[in-house]
Formats: structure tokens, C-alpha cells, sequence
């Protein structure tokens, strides 16, 4: 029987039969809106450099392990509450994580040093890193098949939304709050939200399945996201075991290993150019004469142009295979990631820049769409963690080479060629893992009999016949 089959009365049918809810909404825009905030955390560091490097009198390299440690902090967070949530509830790890890099973040702010800063900036990463797979999961989980590609996509365009507000905010508010002031704004938010999570989003009912909770605790979460169903007669339907599927090697497994080697690998090169670009335009400019205020306008029109792109490819992930999606865009990424290094005195550069941001940035929230269709319930927070962890990786490759690179005195044109080598590895291996999720993935209709998702490829992703 595959998903789409499924009778309405199961915990599953009932989540892909059922309009979407006002409680699924509810669910759906606190994790938006936490993903939004992790995005403004992550690179509000990279907008108020320019600011502490003054303040400090420090050297513009200085700042490159601040930067790379909270890229590290989120690499472990991500797996660990990935992990973590998988045995101990989405619910639970959200909430910590959350209230972790909250408070952390405002601690930074009150920073007396720079060994300091760095320090809350790891820690502070840990807890954005621990909440992201999270959301993503929780996001996946409250949707039906035919939604979550499209769900998810969005919810991953909260991130950029956020990333690129903070060089808003931070144009605008940083002579009224300083940098301290920002650190403190960004950690101030996610605790406000954390009231939120914990009052209106329940435990998901399909990891409480698949983790063999008591039958009364499940219809209690059911009944609350579906008041207007009786679901006091559910069928518990377990299709695969939550041991088989969550062995400490079981991404790399047989069935899975391809599909999460080339995810990993178009994760990583594509978050290496969008955050080496992201994080060293700023300064970049910033040396090249414009001031403080003109440059964080200019480098947010980067994040800017990821979420447009963010935005087109989440509605085109519906439509036609993610990886085809990704891959076509990376490679014409290719070309305009060395626009930026050919184009910089012309006129409409800051064009240049926006369709750079939304030809590089904005696939990569398709490819952490990935994890929530493609991996079954007992493995979907900790594949979407370790897929999260290595773009970080690529992250932290990226901002070491942003010390590289402002010791070195290489031409900014030569560094954007160099650039588009990672990306055109992302999208080769993109097109490669295209028959892996099959022409179908995103496609199928819940109405659509005997449909299924791997439908014309050779491999069976676990989306299929499995616990969703």
C-alpha cells in the first residue's frame, strides 16, 4: 500500500486527506518564523563586523574565527538536536534549542572581549543549529505528501528572509543600538517566539508513532490539531520498524547512501559560495570606499535575491524535480558569481548582485527539502540535521577562506572565478540525484491510485510505503 492509499481513518490518511488546518497553520508560521530568526543570527555577525572592528580597533581578519566558530556551533548543533530529536520528540529539543541560542545571544552582546564574543558565538550557534532540523521536521510532519515539498520550501525561505533583514535592520538601526544592540535584538525574538512554541505547536503525532507512544497520547496531539474528527477509532498503522531505520549508519546505508552522499555535496558547495559571498561582500565594499550604512544596503540585496529565488523555486518544486530545479540554477550561477568579480563598476551592479543571490542562494533551500521527502519518519530529523551540518561545513570553508583571501590581496574577479568551480560541482551533482527522487516526487496527487513517488527510477526512496 503506498502513502497515497492509505484509508483516511490512520494517523497517516488523516494528515493526507485532510484540508490544512488552523492548527497546522499555526504550526507551520511559528516555525517560519523561528527559521526566520535563525537566519538573521547566523548572519548579523557578517553585517556589524565592519562596526566591532572599528569600535576595537581590530585588523579586518580578526574577525574570521568569530565568524567560523559560529558556523561550528551550528555544524554540531545540527547534529545533535537532529539526532536527539529523533529519540526524545520534536517538541522538547525545539523548546531547548530555542530558549539556548536566545539567551545565548543576548549574553554575547554584553561581550567585553573578543575571546568572549567568539566564545557566546559558538554557543549561540549550537542552539540555532539544534533548532533548525527541527523545524523542518515538524514542518514535514503536519503536512500531506502532496504539500510538504512546497511547505517546506517555504519554511526554508523564512531563513533567507531573515538573513536578509539583518542587513536591512542593520542599516538602519545599528547608530541607534550599535552592535550590542543588534546581538541583544537577535536574541530578545526567538524567546518571544519560544511563548509560542510551547503554548500552540503539540509533539508531532507521526514521530510519536514511530516511537511507540501510548495510543491516549497520540489521539490527544490528533484532536488537537483535527478538533472537528473523532479520533478516539485510529488504525496504528507501522510499516517499518523506527530500529531498522534509525541505526547509527543508516543514512549511509544501501538504500540511502547515494542519494545522501550528492545531497551532501551540492549542500556543501552551495553554502560555501552563498556565505563566503554573503559574509565578505560587506566588508569588501565597505574597503572599497562606501561607507558602513551604503554597503550593508548593497550586500543585503544578495540576500535579498536569495529569497526571490527562494520564493520562484518553492513554487517550482511542486512542479518539476528538485534536483533538476537546483541543478539548473547553480549552473547558471556559475556564470553570474563571476559577473560579480567582472561587473563591479558598472552602473547596475547592485542587479548584478540580487541575481547572483538568487541564482546561488536560492536552490539552497530546495536542497534541505530534500531530507523531509526523501527519508522516513524515523530518520527525517537527523537527515535533515547532518544535511544541515554539512552545508555548514561548506559555511565554515567559506569564511576560512575569507581570512585567506583579505591576506592574500587576490582580486576580487579572480575569487568570483574560482567561486563558480564549487558551484558547478553542486549542480552536476544535483542532476545526478535527479532519477534518484524520480520525475514524480513532488508531483503525485493524494488522489492519484497506486501513484507512487520513486515511480521511473530505479532507486526507492524511503518517502514510499514507508512510515510517513
Amino acid at each position: 500500500m503506498t502513502y497515497h492509499d492509505r484509508p483516511a481513518h490512520t494517523v497517516h490518511g488523516i494528515f493526507n486527506h485532510t484540508p490544512f488546518g488552523a492548527r497546522q497553520w499555526t504550526v507551520f508560521l511559528i516555525c517560519f518564523a523561528v527559521t526566520s530568526i535563525e537566519g538573521f543570527d547566523t548572519t548579523i555577525t557578517g553585517f556589524i563586523a565592519p562596526a566591532i572592528t572599528q569600535q576595537w580597533q581590530l585588523p579586518g581578519v580578526a574577525l574570521a574565527p568569530l565568524i567560523g566558530v559560529g558556523l561550528a556551533g551550528i555544524l554540531i548543533g545540527s547534529i545533535v538536536g537532529g539526532t536527539l530529536a529523533d529519540r526524545l520528540g520534536r517538541k522538547v529539543v525545539g523548546a531547548i534549542a530555542i530558549a539556548w541560542f536566545g539567551v545565548a545571544s543576548v549574553a554575547s552582546s554584553d561581550a567585553q572581549a573578543l575571546s568572549q564574543l567568539i566564545a557566546w558565538r559558538f554557543v549561540t550557534g549550537v542552539g540555532v543549529g539544534a533548532a533548525m532540523p527541527v523545524m523542518s521536521a515538524l514542518v514535514a510532519e503536519y503536512c500531506s505528501d502532496r504539500a510538504r515539498s512546497v511547505m517546506l520550501a517555504t519554511t526554508f525561505c523564512g531563513f533567507l528572509f531573515g538573513a536578509a533583514s539583518a542587513g536591512f535592520a542593520t542599516a538602519w538601526l545599528i547608530g541607534v543600538l550599535g552592535w550590542r544592540g543588534m546581538l541583544a535584538l537577535s536574541g530578545a525574538l526567538p524567546l518571544v517566539v519560544l511563548v509560542a512554541f510551547v503554548w500552540r505547536v503539540p509533539e508531532s503525532p507521526l514521530h510519536m508513532l514511530v516511537r511507540k507512544k501510548p495510543r491516549a497520547v497520540i489521539e490527544q496531539a490528533m484532536a488537537k490539531i483535527f478538533p472537528a474528527l473523532d479520533c478516539s477509532n485510529l488504525e496504528y498503522v507501522e510499516d517499518v520498524p523506527a530500529a531498522a531505520a534509525s541505526s547509527r549508519f543508516a543514512l549511509l546505508g544501501r538504500e540511502y547512501r547515494l542519494g545522501t552522499l550528492l545531497t551532501w555535496g551540492a549542500e556543501f558547495c552551495g553554502y560555501l559560495v552563498f556565505f563566503l559571498i554573503g559574509s565578505w561582500l560587506p566588508t569588501h565594499l565597505k574597503q572599497g570606499g562606501l561607507s558602513i550604512h551604503a554597503a550593508s544596503q548593497l550586500s543585503s540585496k544578495f540576500q535579498f535575491g536569495a529569497l526571490g529565488g527562494a520564493v520562484l523555486f518553492a513554487w517550482m518544486v511542486r512542479r518539476f524535480n528538485v534536483a533538476a530545479v537546483v541543478g539548473s540554477a547553480f549552473g547558471i550561477g556559475v556564470l553570474l558569481v563571476i559577473a560579480l568579480g567582472l561587473l563591479e563598476a558598472a552602473a547596475w551592479y547592485a542587479g548584478v548582485v540580487f541575481l547572483a543571490g538568487f541564482a546561488i542562494g536560492g536552490p539552497l533551500i530546495c536542497i534541505n527539502t530534500i531530507p523531509g521527502v526523501f527519508y522516513p519518519t524515523a530518520l527525517r530529523a537527523s537527515g535533515g540535521g547532518w544535511t544541515l551540518a554539512i552545508g555548514r561545513l561548506g559555511s565554515i570553508v567559506g569564511s576560512a577562506l575569507i581570512g585567506l583571501i583579505v591576506t592574500s590581496s587576490w582580486p576580487f574577479p579572480v575569487v568570483c572565478m574560482f567561486l563558480g568551480v564549487p558551484l558547478l560541482i553542486g549542480s552536476l551533482s544535483m542532476f545526478w540525484m535527479r532519477p534518484i527522487l524520480g520525475d514524480n516526487t513532488y508531483r503525485a496527487a493524494p488522489d492519484s491510485p497506486g501513484h507512487t513517488a520513486s515511480e521511473g527510477s530505479g532507486h526507492r526512496p524511503a518517502t514510499n510505503g514507508s512510515l510517513h
